[in-house]
């Protein structure tokens, strides 16, 4: 009895180990890359997790790595396939590593590639921002062929809307006031059919006039690679009369086109008006540009700065001020009474953001609201702009 027991453990212990042995094998032969992997050596290992892996029989053609689509709307998108083919005698793996720029992705189909298959790369683009001008973006595609471990594609020509302007906005700083001052501003067609341009619209018309007539490319813009493509161009002539007060000014034009893809085009005008007898300074004021910067503060807690007022000349000491508007109402000037240090008369202008302002941001141009103050002397206008910040706590 003994011995029949003896005789049937040692035939289980035997039938066991090879049961395990075969089952070992079996699991090893479907997943023998577990063994293989921990045999490579660290750096190995690293460069197969991360799809890197050379093989020097994979071997990657391309005929085409750089695509020029020429000219697009800014508002459009575009896309072009490029062909990696797999000359090698084993698989080709390829991947996306990074794109030069978040408005361009890459699809690969497929990643793995036999012997004499060719992969697509698919790769699509639009304007970033509606960024105008020259575009050129790129993304690299990394594979196992040791002698193109990375293949650079990439997409280049010109993003631009239907009507372009050079400059971009009209600059006029600086002007002495009582005194007019002319600017050009420059309009390019980018469609088939010649621009045409309507009567401007804007808001001070006592104190701007516009006209306008064709014209052709320059010397300089037929080397420019966004102007040189434009089909037709016009210029414009604006003129500043006297009248404006003193400080910085603003003004929005507006023009309609008969291109259907941009009916309007819109541009500023700015620059400052400056009299030879006053002069502004203080904390936060530029002088170039005529605007006060009042800083920033949140809701709950008040901002305050002032301002000093000069005036000289043979005038100056009979010259008188007053606060005659404030934008928006609740922001409080006050002036101090005058100081006449020789021959000049001093004011003090304080300004403060109370504690209840609003929460917003008040800013010179564009988004934003708007604030300065107006004071009225003797014989002249002064404008302040005010540019500051009331945030939340």
């Amino acid at each position: 009895m003994v011995r029949t027991l003896l005789t049937v453990v040692l035939a289980s212990s035997i039938f066991g180990a090879l049961l395990g042995l075969g089952v070992a094998h079996s699991l090893l032969s479907v997943n023998g890359w577990q063994i293989e992997s921990e045999t490579k050596p660290y750096d190995t290992l690293i460069e197969t997790a991360r799809g890197q892996a050379t093989d020097p029989n994979a071997k990657a053609r391309i005929e085409e790595i750089v695509y020029n689509f020429g000219i697009m709307d800014v508002k459009a998108s575009g896309s072009h396939d490029f062909f990696i083919q797999n000359v090698g005698t084993a698989d080709l793996i390829l991947r996306v590593n990074q794109t030069t720029c978040s408005c361009l992705g890459i699809d690969i189909t497929p990643s793995r590639v036999p012997p004499g298959r060719t992969a697509k790369c698919h790769l699509r683009y639009k304007a970033d921002q509606a960024l105008t001008g020259k575009f050129s973006q790129g993304g690299i595609v990394m594979t196992n062929d040791p002698d193109n471990r990375e293949i650079f594609l990439s997409v280049e020509g010109i993003f631009t809307n239907p009507v372009v302007t050079r400059p971009t906005n009209v600059n006029l700083p600086r002007v002495v006031a009582g005194t007019p001052r002319t600017a050009t501003i420059r309009f390019y067609g980018f469609e088939a059919e010649p621009l045409q341009l309507s009567a401007p619209t804007w808001e001070n018309r006592e104190h701007f006039d516009f006209q306008w007539e064709p014209a052709e490319l320059t010397e300089s813009e037929n080397a420019d690679s966004h102007l040189s493509l434009a089909k037709s161009v016009i210029e414009g002539t604006i003129t500043l009369r006297p009248g404006l007060p003193i400080g910085s000014f603003q003004e929005w034009f507006q023009v309609s086109t008969n291109y259907p893809s941009q009916a309007n085009v819109h541009f500023l005008a700015s620059g400052q008006i400056v009299g030879g007898n006053v002069v502004i300074s203080g904390q936060g004021y530029n002088s170039q540009t005529g605007v006060a910067d009042l800083g920033r503060t949140v809701m709950g807690r008040s901002l305050l700065r002032e301002i000093s007022i000069q005036f000289r000349g043979a005038t100056a000491q009979t010259t008188s001020v007053q606060v005659s508007a404030v934008e928006p109402a609740w922001i409080r000037a006050e002036l101090s009474p005058p100081r006449d240090v020789g021959p000049l008369r001093i004011f003090t202008l304080t300004i403060e953001v109370p504690e209840n302002a609003p929460s917003s941001s008040y800013v010179v141009s564009g988004d934003g609201q708007r604030a300065h103050i107006l004071l009225e002397t003797n014989d002249e206008t002064l404008r302040i702009p005010l540019q500051f910040a009331v945030g939340r706590q």
